[in-house]
């Protein structure tokens, strides 16, 4: 029987262990020993996360993020992995009840079933599950970032596996207890993909001294401040049972070889290597080693190097997994996925064989549907680089990076949202994302009306970023032609409308937003600190918000209050040259331009339809000969503050692109991402190192490569319909890509939009589905 949400469960009931529901960072372990009878299958939820194995093998970690009071369901054929005789399915759950963006501060449970050919085999909450706490798991530690809960530290001892690898371990059970039911909801989404990639290279190696300081300096971390640790809920680190930072901060290195093979390999004490993986990629960090005495270790990890080493200020995320063993073997593996390309693998204490350094990943299976090639190679590259950007930051949600936060951000979201389709051939991820914000009645924190800034996620600072908001009724209007979900869309209709009634409170005289409260955020430049009192880019975005929100709901009012929107902004903004961003009530009332412009500000005018190059021509010439890559090398209008990579650079080529500057394009995407793809295989927040280097919103690379380059200029699901555009001229001798259509898989004849052109050839050559058309 298909799997639904009113027969999710037979007779399981979630569990959780008497007193303990809210209890930070507990670990537990669920085991159930069954006989194979035919087709089997295993249906679970969870909070906070869990991990699965059926024989001592890892094969699944969970659940997919849903929003307050609903839980999301897994389903898991076990039928093929189950041997003859006895089966142990295991599931370690971590119940975290901390406030952060990546998960939320919900009570801990497991609810787990397995079933055969209709009969219940082991079911929580009734017969065949045998609980236990687990305590090789450190309680007591820091935060690893802001964003997410604690880091991960661990005393091991020989066996501590056992639970999970042997049908008649010995271990110490525990009462798990029927605890209140929860509303719960299809996990939505394919299960991700979990390949194992090991280090390939040692690039680093030397002597580590340790000399234990006193107290750690924690000045280093933003968010490690007293009065954070306050909001955060987090522990004061006078009630760490281990120090991490500490730890790190003890040590001091010496580098004195480097290029050894990366594993296996064997460390003395005070010892360590440098290792890497040849890519920034994200999953959970697992290592295989032996010691015969006891041992300290510490797994410290980055996405690039910082003068050639690890650098726990440049992310400020606590980047390092701890591990204490007593004499034995051991395979370990984190429970949270990190993103890393480099990992630098720390002996304090005893002499340790590691017979292998791996990370299992953990990323979107179907981002390899898409294809795309031609004569110009850094084009390929950068196209990968989207690839896998987008793959590690579309598991369950869009995510704004897969390390530091993995929260799901609204804006990061909209260029997401197109990639998606291009590489998998559907938007069931970005369906997840938008039913998130559309099932919870209010959203706590918040005043009424307004959205979270990144959900799921806790937001009890009672922050929120207004701007953000409106992108997401941007993005509504795009996931209703990628996927003609009428449904959701009408589901959001109350959500928007009360945005707009958030908004409306805030216009002005002449009907423009003032003083909005929040964090008013542009982008990562100059232009976040020129947002009060009228914000012009703000205002931009309102009016195309309110073009949006008429299209979707018929509602004529607000289109015709986005034109007056627009034609306002162009009265006060427009100084002759440049939009200013933002006007200044004066001491007499009076609304005051405050001189300054930003270029992301010019971007927004063009890409929310304030300007033209129709009617504001000038302006237009100044921003394609003047600005772009290298353009603040050059000294052009050095008054007109720089954009950054997050958002304007992405704004600016969606304008070249809107306005068919097709080789002005091409040029100016290997000017800002070459050098990134080609350090991390990835794309950057900022146009530098300064934080992740894994962001979401950058796949959208890929959107122009299929867009402008390969000729795909729209797919039309619901119309069946493919309109292909090339451009007149730029330099590509031939270029070709595949496009999954919806239930396609990898690339294959009949279930793939197909495109290829050479130059010199008189039409391209296209082939689509059956039922098709091409324009």
């Amino acid at each position: 029987m298909e799997l639904s949400e009113e027969n999710l469960f037979c007779i399981a009931r979630p569990v959780w262990f008497q007193g303990l529901e809210k209890e930070p960072n507990v670990s537990a372990g669920f085991r159930a020993v069954f006989t194979k009878l035919g087709k089997t299958k295993l249906v679970l939820a969870g909070a906070t996360i869990y991990r699965v194995f059926l024989n001592g093998e890892f094969i699944h970690h969970g659940p997919a993020r849903g929003p307050h009071g609903f839980y999301r369901v897994d389903e898991l054929d076990l039928t093929d992995r189950l041997r003859d005789g006895d089966n142990l399915l295991t599931a370690e759950v971590v119940g975290y009840n901390s406030n952060s963006f990546a998960y939320l501060n919900q009570p801990s449970f497991l609810q787990a079933e397995v079933t055969s050919e209709g009969q219940v085999l082991a079911a929580t909450g009734g017969e065949g599950f045998e609980c236990l706490l687990l305590p090789e798991r450190i309680q007591k530690v820091e935060r690893y970032s802001f964003q997410r809960p604690f880091a991960e530290a661990y005393r091991l001892v020989p066996e501590f596996d056992a639970w999970r690898k042997k049908v008649d371990a010995e271990f110490a059970p525990a009462s798990a207890v029927p605890v209140k039911d929860k509303a719960l909801i299809l996990r939505g989404i394919s299960v991700p993909d979990y390949a194992v990639h090991f280090a390939t290279a040692c690039v680093d190696a030397g002597a580590v001294s340790y000399e234990e300081k006193s107290e750690a300096d924690r000045s280093i971390f933003w968010w490690m401040s007293e009065e954070r640790y306050q909001v955060l809920d987090a522990l004061r680190p006078d009630a760490f049972e281990l120090d991490l930072l500490k730890v790190y901060q003890s040590c001091s290195f010496s580098s004195d070889s480097a290029g050894d093979a990366a594993t296996p390999f064997c460390m003395e004490a005070g010892r360590f290597r440098l290792l890497d993986f040849g890519l920034n990629d994200t999953g959970f960090l697992g290592a295989e080693f032996q010691c015969k005495a006891p041992v300290r270790l510490l797994f410290v990890f980055d996405e690039l190097l910082t003068e050639g080493d690890i650098d726990l200020k440049r992310n400020k995320t606590l980047n390092m997994v701890y591990c204490e063993a007593a004499p034995g073997s051991y395979t370990f593996e984190s429970i949270e996925p990190y993103t890393l390309r480099f990992c630098k693998v720390i002996v304090l204490d005893g002499d340790v064989s590691f017979s292998r350094v791996y990370l299992r990943e953990y990323v979107n299976p179907d981002a390899g549907k898409g294809s795309f090639s031609c004569s110009d190679p850094a084009l390929e590259v950068l196209f990968e680089a989207g690839r896998e950007t987008f793959r590690q930051n579309a598991v369950d949600i869009y995510m704004d990076c897969p390390g530091r936060e993995r929260a799901g951000w609204l804006c990061d979201s909209f260029f997401t949202g197109r990639v998606e389709p291009l590489l998998c051939g559907d938007s069931s991820v970005e369906q997840n994302f938008i039913e998130n914000f559309s099932l919870p009645e209010t959203f706590e924190h918040l005043p009424d009306g307004m959205l979270p800034m990144c959900y799921p996620s806790d937001h009890p600072t009672e922050n929120f970023i207004p701007q953000w908001a409106m992108w997401l009724v941007l993005e509504l209007e795009e996931y209703l032609g990628r996927t003609g979900d009428r449904h959701l869309v009408e589901r959001m209709r109350s959500k928007v409308k009360g945005l707009l009634n958030f908004l409306n409170s805030y216009e002005n005289e002449d009907g423009l937003l003032e003083k909005l409260p929040g964090w008013n955020f542009l982008e990562w430049s100059k232009a976040n600190e020129l947002t009060q009192d009228v914000n012009y880019p703000t205002n931009m975005l309102y009016a195309r918000m309110l073009e949006s929100a008429a299209r979707l709901y018929d509602d004529p009012d607000a289109e015709n209050k986005a034109q007056v929107v627009h034609e306002t902004v162009r009265q006060q903004s427009f100084d002759g040259t440049f939009f200013v961003d933002n006007a200044v009530r004066d001491t007499d009332g009076a609304l005051r331009q405050s001189g300054e412009s930003t270029e992301v500000c010019q971007y927004y005018a063009f890409f929310c339809g304030t300007a033209s190059p129709e009617h504001f021509s000038n302006l237009w010439e100044i921003l394609l000969d003047n600005f772009g890559p290298g353009r603040e090398e050059n000294g052009d209008y050095s008054a007109v503050h720089p954009a950054n990579a997050f958002i304007g650079y992405y704004l600016r080529m969606e304008l070249l692109s809107h306005y068919e500057e097709t080789a002005r394009l091409l040029n100016e995407m290997k000017g800002y991402f070459i050098g990134m793809a080609e350090r991390t295989g990835t794309l950057w927040e900022h146009c530098d190192e300064r934080a992740s280097c894994n962001h979401g919103f950058a796949s959208h690379i890929c959107v122009h490569l299929y867009r402008d380059i390969l000729g795909v200029h729209s797919i039309d699901p619901m119309q069946k319909t493919v309109t292909v555009k090339m451009a007149a001229d730029f330099p590509l001798e031939h270029c070709s890509g595949t496009i999954p259509v919806e239930g396609g898989t990898i690339p294959v004849e009949g279930e793939t939009i197909s495109v290829r052109w050479s130059r010199g050839e008189e039409k391209p050559e296209i082939h689509v589905p059956d039922g098709w058309t091409v324009i």
